[in-house]
């Protein structure tokens, strides 16, 4: 009876399990918003080299009255973008925004520079996969236009995705524990008893009790330790390209 009873156990906490990866799936509920949506910029130019093809956009918004232009150059190996700020900013903070075939966001890079020298930015290495490009001000000179382009996760939608996530810890690792716990007692190698003296023995509740500590750790870590996905990276480096 108690081994009908730890499997009973072991049957909801696989169920658990697979009800909670569909929950996660389906409610993205770490998934990044965004304060902008896509804009197409106009294309100004486009040219092609012997190793690239280089298009020059406008900017548009608040964003031209900083950066005027930038180009995006593609190449057979490498994808990278240039942007020809308005004049030489002692500082200036802007966002790139990278868009997919289908123009969802892949990529949010935070760029910041400081006592510009030239009008060009450092060059801004973009993923083989970005089809379409966006350029947003964030700052410059102390004049705040947008303080950030991802919308933060709420608290509340956290919490609710680390409690999802640590049931799914607490019940991937119990059913584990009892599959192995069957598979190594089972009658084909020691018999059934040893599953039965294992799951009555201090040591399944000790790891029991164990797998409950982990899952709230894992809770705590989740919410304390948690960081938006999106990259901020920045590239050093001068492209010599004239915007005209």
């Amino acid at each position: 009876m108690i081994m009908l009873w730890w499997r009973i156990l072991c049957l909801i906490s696989a169920v658990m399990f697979i009800a909670g990866i569909i929950v996660l799936v389906c409610t993205n509920l770490t998934k990044n918003k965004y304060y902008h949506s896509y804009h197409d910029d106009e294309l100004l130019k486009k040219e092609k080299s012997v190793n690239s093809v280089n298009s020059i956009y406008l900017t548009s918004g608040e964003t031209r009255r900083f950066i005027k232009k930038y180009v995006v150059c593609k190449s057979a190996y490498e994808k990278y973008l240039v942007c020809n700020f308005t004049e030489k900013f002692k500082y200036i903070r802007f966002y790139v925004v990278q868009f997919s075939r289908r123009k969802r966001v892949i990529s949010v890079l935070e760029m910041t520079q400081w006592d510009l020298t030239e009008l060009s930015s450092r060059i801004i290495a973009l993923k083989r996969g970005c089809k379409h490009v966006n350029v947003v001000i964030a700052e410059a000179d102390g004049l705040e236009v947008n303080r950030n382009y991802v919308r933060p996760i709420s608290l509340q939608r956290l919490r609710i995705f680390a409690c999802i996530k640590s049931v799914l810890l607490f019940t991937a690792l119990f059913v584990l524990r009892h599959v192995i716990a069957e598979v190594i007692g089972g009658s084909y190698l020691y018999g059934r008893n040893v599953t039965y003296q294992y799951l009555n023995s201090p040591i399944n509740y000790i790891a029991l009790a164990a797998t409950f500590v982990l899952s709230v750790l894992s809770y705590f870590i989740t919410v304390l330790g948690f960081r938006r996905k999106n990259a901020k990276a920045m590239n050093g480096g001068a492209l010599e390209y004239e915007f005209v």
